[in-house]
């Protein structure tokens, strides 16, 4: 009996140790597979521009197909939001409400992706979402603020609504650039960093936490990257919404050092409008 109760804490010993290599390891490979995806994505994207005179599909799922006339019209989204369908005669206020639909239904989720534009190239439903998501939402990627979403967003200053991107032409550093974001949950919107010189530095959407303490995106140019959260702001933020206090949204502010919201809003934006880091530190190794 002895013998058999150590070889059973052994084992146990052993499985105290090995667990979290184990998780590592199952967490590597869902980041694996969420790469994949989300460069087939910006792939299909760009075949999009390509084809579409250098036009991108909206970013924005939840509004873009509500757009006034003053705005432009319907603007045709990379998927849409789920709702009851059909829509099209519908008011604006009636497909507000449906908009409102959930939980949608699996075969909503399908109609919904269908309808988007980038389903021409990529018809399989499992590539629009990350296996490390949420299991009862069929898509868990997002697109960045900038990229095509509601007319006006970046802000009331004319220099700031013209760094909203349109044209995949507009984009000077497609290397530097973000376009699809692994939030791991569906989005209405899109990934919402303002860049408006009224606010302060801040993040407004929690930094996501698909993979770890960090998540994976797409660039224009079409390779995918990670980031892990490092700065104390991000972590504070993120640390609040895990403990699920009352607070945590409160719990945003950033300061010119932060490094993960000068990222943020580089590859957002395209550039950054915030001072210089303090002395000593340089965000650029980040």
């Amino acid at each position: 009996m002895i013998e058999l109760l150590i070889v059973i804490a052994i084992i146990a010993l052993l499985m105290a140790i090995l667990m979290p290599a184990l998780q590592r390891a199952k967490e590597q490979g869902k980041r694996a597979v969420c790469f994949n995806h989300i460069k087939q994505l910006q792939l299909a994207w760009n075949l999009y521009a390509d084809e579409n005179d250098d036009k991108i599909p909206a970013g924005d799922v939840w509004y873009s197909w509500m757009y006034d006339q003053a705005s432009g019209g319907p603007q045709p989204s990379w998927y849409e939001w789920p709702h009851v369908w059909p829509h099209d005669s519908q008011t604006p206020d009636e497909m507000l409400a449906e908009l409102s639909y959930w939980p949608a239904k699996e075969a909503d989720w399908q109609h919904s992706i269908a309808e988007g534009k980038l389903f021409k190239y990529i018809n399989d439903y499992k590539i629009y979402q990350c296996p490390a998501g949420e299991k009862d939402e069929r898509v868990t990627y997002t697109l960045a603020y900038s990229i095509n979403t509601y007319h006006g967003a970046a802000g009331i200053e004319p220099e700031i609504t013209a760094l909203e991107i349109r044209h995949k032409g507009q984009i000077k550093k497609t290397s530097d650039r973000i376009v699809f974001i692994d939030a791991g949950t569906a989005g209405k919107g899109a990934f919402y960093l303002s860049y408006n010189f009224n606010d302060p530095m801040k993040w407004d959407d929690m930094p996501p936490i698909r993979h770890g303490r960090g998540t994976t995106f797409s660039f224009a140019d079409g390779h995918a990257g990670y980031r892990k959260w490092t700065d104390r702001h991000a972590l504070e933020y993120i640390q609040g919404f895990l403990d699920k206090r009352p607070d945590w949204r409160g719990n945003q502010p950033g300061d010119n050092s932060d490094c993960d919201l000068r990222w943020m809003q580089r590859v957002t934006w395209g550039q950054v409008k915030y001072p210089n880091p303090e002395p000593g530190k340089n965000c650029d190794e980040f």
